[in-house]
Formats: C-alpha cells, structure tokens, sequence
C-alpha cells in the first residue's frame, strides 16, 4: 500500500472512531435522540457488538434508552466498543 493510501485509510478509520466516541457523548450527556440517530450510522458489525455489551450490562434484561441510567449504559458499552475496536481490551 503507498503512503498515500495508508495516510487515507489511517483517517477514515480514526473518524469512524471519533464518531463512535461523539454517539456514545450524546448518550451520556442525554441527547437520546441524536444517540439513536448516531447509532444508525455506524457499522452493523459494530452496533451488533454494542448491543451485546448492553445485554450482558444489564444482566440479560430489557433496558429503557429514555431513563439516564439506561443511556450511561449505552454510553460505555459503545466507549468499550470503541477500545475493542483500538485493541485496547487485551490490556484490560
């Protein structure tokens, strides 16, 4: 791959993460429905992986993304995504 290539695709994937990290602030800061739209747009690979994360956090139950409690929960199961992503999970 030429430098340039590598430069090109070194961005896009540091991008896909700043997204991820701005979707998971919407949700900590309680902007649900910029959260929600957020989620849309990331990779079904990743939005499968965050709902796997919520599931296990909540003990296998149901959660309501309306309360703050819920939408803290989405918000770190998305940041630990985002450190899944960067290969920061074997150092934890």
């Amino acid at each position: 791959m030429s430098p340039e290539g590598l430069s090109y695709a070194m961005k896009g994937y540091v991008n896909a993460l700043k997204h991820q990290v701005e979707v998971a602030q919407a949700f900590f800061f309680g902007r649900l429905m910029e959260g929600m739209e957020g989620l849309l747009h990331l990779p079904e690979d990743v939005r499968l992986r965050v709902d796997q994360l919520i599931w296990i956090a909540a003990g296998d139950a149901a959660i309501d993304p309306t309360e703050k409690e819920s939408q803290s929960l989405i918000a770190a199961a998305i940041m630990r995504s985002v450190e899944e992503r960067m290969g920061m999970d074997d150092e934890l």
